[in-house]
């Protein structure tokens, strides 16, 4: 089902290339940060408007971790499908895709280790930033659990999965890797927009960011996650199955 040899390519090249470093460097950012702000915003506001006797709650750990969730699935992520987005289409552009098609590589072979690349590198940054916030979060608030973190991490990183399925349609569609990115931006941005619809959150692989502040509140039913797990898997078959009919019938 897929080439491993061709895989491995794509993992050398996202090592050899800025691809890797620059998501990396921006996961593990947002991951150092995002505990610091969410124990000292009060004091950070407190500073920025002395005049207004401002009394706000003490921050606790979901605070830490709804604050890295957030950076995650907003420009860590938007960034991480801007790059992602530009895998088949800058091959395209470039006329390297023949050379690859033409060694015994097959159509399914690349779009979908493309994907298989692409969630590697997304797990990979993804576990390394989880593990690095926890440890900050510890150290600021010297604890790192909430009732099911576990399953928020989980409901998060099969949302990149998702968006990693987008980023690679997108690819495939496009002729050019800024269109590619354009379209991958302008699919994010239409499915974060339906979670403002309660009914339909669930069922929206974007909606999983909703669906964990509701663990994180805990409001949230067992019935909703397992939906949006199994709507988010679903569709990203859907898409990588999609991007494929699309790419074999494309002349190159």
């Amino acid at each position: 089902m897929i080439n491993t040899s061709f895989l491995n390519k794509e993992l050398k090249e996202a090592f050899k290339t800025s691809r890797l470093l620059i998501i990396g460097a921006l996961f593990v950012f947002f991951a150092l940060l995002s505990p610091v702000t969410a124990r000292y915003m009060n004091e950070l506001l407190a500073m920025l408007s002395p005049d207004l006797n401002l009394v706000f709650p003490d921050p606790v750990v979901t605070d830490a971790w709804g604050q890295f969730f957030k950076n995650t699935t907003s420009l860590c992520l938007i960034v991480y499908m801007i790059i992602m987005s530009g895998t088949v289409a800058s091959e395209k552009s470039k006329g390297s895709i023949l050379l690859v098609l033409t060694k015994k590589v097959s159509r399914f072979n690349f779009v979908f280790s493309k994907f298989v690349g692409g969630v590697i590198i997304f797990t990979t940054v993804y576990v390394i930033s989880a593990l690095l916030s926890g440890l900050y979060t510890y150290i600021l608030f010297d604890k790192i659990f909430y009732p099911n973190l576990v399953i928020s991490i989980v409901l998060i990183w099969q949302m990149g999965i998702f968006f990693t399925a987008i980023a690679i349609l997108s690819s495939v569609i496009a002729k050019s890797p800024t269109t590619a990115a354009l379209l991958s931006f302008v699919g994010f941005g239409v499915l974060s927009i339906l979670t403002v619809i309660p009914s339909f959150v669930k069922f929206n692989p974007a909606g999983a960011s909703s669906i964990v502040n509701n663990i994180m509140a805990q409001t949230a039913s067992t019935q909703s996650i397992w939906i949006n797990l199994v709507s988010s898997v679903l569709c990203t078959i859907g898409l990588i199955f999609l991007s494929h009919q699309i790419f074999k019938k494309q002349e190159l």
